[in-house]
């Protein structure tokens, strides 16, 4: 926990492995998880609604109509759907924004570039394990209701 690969303004295109990330989860390192609220069970399930698919932009701009297809949604969607339900969404750890300064161009005293020109910038993103555990604790809430209701209905 000391080191990071890439930045918001500088991100790794692609990460290659043989198994997934692997992320600390140990008790020993966290407050006791607490039952969501009824804000946060109604937010869950409306961010569920919203996954869907999308094309990046620069991805339409450079493989026109072959650009892929994504699944997902956006951090500004999630933002509102948790605002409307009275949260501050960046008390949740799956929103994130990272911002970054300008950065000149440097050139060594041959005239090489060795710090390209980088404009101010900000970056909106998720930290998708996050953001769908906190979708799949919803979709937990909705079943368990429907199975009470099949229950008190004799099914």
């Amino acid at each position: 926990n000391t080191q990071n690969i890439g930045s918001a303004s500088a991100r790794p295109k692609e990460i290659f492995t043989a198994t997934g990330t692997i992320n600390t989860s140990d008790a020993r390192e966290k407050t006791p998880v607490r039952p969501f609220t009824t804000a946060e069970l109604v937010a869950a399930a409306e961010l569920g609604r919203e996954i869907g698919a999308y094309q990046w932009l620069a991805m339409l701009a450079e493989k026109g109509g072959a650009a892929r297809q994504h699944i997902g949604l956006t951090v500004q969607r999630a933002i509102a759907i948790l605002e409307s339900q009275g949260l501050d969404p960046f008390a949740y750890g799956f929103i994130c924004y990272d911002q970054w300064n300008e950065l000149p161009e440097i050139r060594d005293e041959d005239g090489e570039i060795v710090q390209e020109h980088r404009p101010a910038g900000g970056r909106y993103s998720f930290r998708m394990d996050e953001l769908l555990a906190f979708i799949a604790r919803g979709l937990v809430h909705r079943l368990d209701a429907v199975e009470q209701r099949l229950a008190a209905a004799g099914l």
